[in-house]
């Protein structure tokens, strides 16, 4: 699961990249990802995640996948619907990742089609059993102290 705060920088998207890169277990997996309330994407140009997605499918391509992998988005944020949709929308997930991408409108539909369970999906909505196995924040530069 792949959550998604505030405002979200390139950078961070990029280290969630890197850290798929290290840690190559992760990129088989079926995931969900949730834009929650209050979350934008506004500081990200769209021609960016073209290279994301590309720095993705170059990420995914020596790897032989059995099935497909399935990847869910629910966006309960206004804000973010843009992004997402570019994300998803007319992508060849399937050709460059072995991934089919879709959105849902809430999670119970996200964990069916993920074929959870209604306790497993209950799990991810209230992230009950979860750890964060890593956080990804882009700090503000430090404000340099002046001498006298």
């Amino acid at each position: 699961m792949a959550e998604y705060l505030g405002s979200v920088t390139y950078g961070e998207l990029k280290a969630v990249a890197e850290f798929l890169a290290a840690n190559p277990s992760f990129l088989k997996r079926d995931c969900l990802s949730v834009a929650y309330p209050g979350c934008d994407f506004d500081s990200i140009d769209l021609a960016a995640l073209d290279e994301l997605f590309g720095g993705y499918a170059q990420l995914y391509a020596p790897i032989n996948f059995q099935i497909i992998r399935r990847s869910a988005w629910v966006c309960l944020s206004p804000a973010a619907q843009r992004y997402i949709d570019y994300w998803i929308v007319g992508r060849d997930a399937r050709g460059a990742m072995s991934t089919t991408l879709r959105q849902f409108p809430t999670h119970e539909e996200a964990g069916d089609w993920l074929v959870l369970s209604e306790a497993e999906t209950l799990a991810l909505q209230t992230r009950a059993g979860f750890d964060v196995v890593v956080r990804f924040e882009d700090k503000p530069p430090a404000v340099a102290a002046h001498a006298r």
